[in-house]
């Protein structure tokens, strides 16, 4: 909003009092400007790269997990990863390594945060909470309390990139109440 707009036509002939008024104002007007900017950007459905990893600070929940390696050593079963191609793996070499999620992976890793954070730990509050997690729907995500101190989560997709899974697996998106344990069942598996 411009101020200068808001000056009475007795005013608004005056071209000192205009210049002062806008002299006057234009700074507030700047701040609100950035202020509106700074919450579009943290926004975390807006947000990328280094403005998710300031959500994931205030969240608490960080970017980096465990991941196996792939695509990276020597197979037959792709083309390339073949002969002189792909690494060959050592005895010592790791399978796995710590890797940073890209930003829609660590965005539904905050959504499940912030899901837990808000959660009241009751079992009819609970599928609104877990189909926030995924927002596009292209996951589906149900539980059940087996009535003995555990709960079967079970998530349905198309196709889920293996990321993903070591997501869900090592209870990245795990909303549950203390003293429950979870067990996965991912795509029948």
């Amino acid at each position: 909003m411009n101020y200068t707009d808001l000056i009475t036509n007795y005013h608004r002939g005056k071209a000192k009092y205009v210049e002062h008024i806008d002299l006057t104002t234009r700074p507030q007007k700047e701040i609100i400007d950035l202020f509106s900017e700074i919450v579009t950007a943290l926004d975390l459905d807006n947000a990328t790269g280094a403005q998710l990893d300031i959500l994931g600070e205030w969240i608490g929940r960080a970017r980096s997990i465990n991941a196996p390696i792939e695509d990276y050593f020597f197979t037959f079963d792709k083309a390339s990863l073949g002969f002189d191609l792909g690494s060959w793996k050592d005895r010592y070499e790791p399978d796995s390594g710590i890797i940073k999620v890209d930003d829609e992976d660590y965005r539904t890793m905050l959504r499940a945060k912030i899901g837990a954070n808000k959660w009241d730990g009751t079992a009819d509050t609970l599928p609104a909470i877990l189909q926030e997690i995924y927002t596009k729907q292209d996951i589906n995500i149900t539980f059940t309390d087996n009535q003995d101190m555990t709960v079967t989560v079970y998530v349905t997709a198309k196709n889920l990139s293996t990321i993903t899974k070591e997501i869900i697996k090592q209870g990245y998106l795990a909303i549950k109440p203390a003293g429950v344990t979870v067990n996965y069942e991912i795509n029948g598996e």
